[in-house]
């Protein structure tokens, strides 16, 4: 359901545990919106760039989220991939990140404004200036 100004009700505070990841199953805009609480503060991201993979359910760590999928790796803050996947071959094998990669620029999650009324956490589209 969307609010005042865009802002649709994504969770409640207490559904988030710091440093984890929370799948909210609300769509914004047709991406799901997953949730993070970094030191008291709430961010919002979309799927991984890659394959659409849900970074609500990545590793959490040093305020970077690792996709569960393929292993890229964004910054839950701003969104930007800070690492390339490292399992991604078509015939099923893995490929580490150590092994010589052609450098495909992943672009960055799509990021959502968040605020925090009353112990329910809102989010929206993040405006361009």
């Amino acid at each position: 359901m969307t609010g005042d100004c865009g802002w649709v009700r994504v969770a409640e505070v207490g559904d988030l545990s710091d440093g984890t990841g929370y799948e909210s199953d609300v769509e914004i805009e047709g991406e799901t919106v997953g949730l993070f609480e970094l030191d008291g503060s709430y961010f919002a991201l979309g799927n991984c760039t890659h394959e659409q993979g849900p970074l609500s359910q990545g590793v959490v760590e040093n305020g970077s989220v690792v996709c569960p999928w393929h292993h890229a790796v964004f910054d839950i803050r701003t969104g930007r991939c800070i690492a390339a996947p490292s399992a991604c071959r078509v015939d099923g094998s893995v490929l580490g990140r150590e092994a010589e990669v052609e450098e495909d620029v992943i672009p960055s999650c799509r990021t959502f404004e968040t605020k925090v009324v009353d112990g329910v956490i809102f989010a929206r589209p993040r405006r361009t200036p």
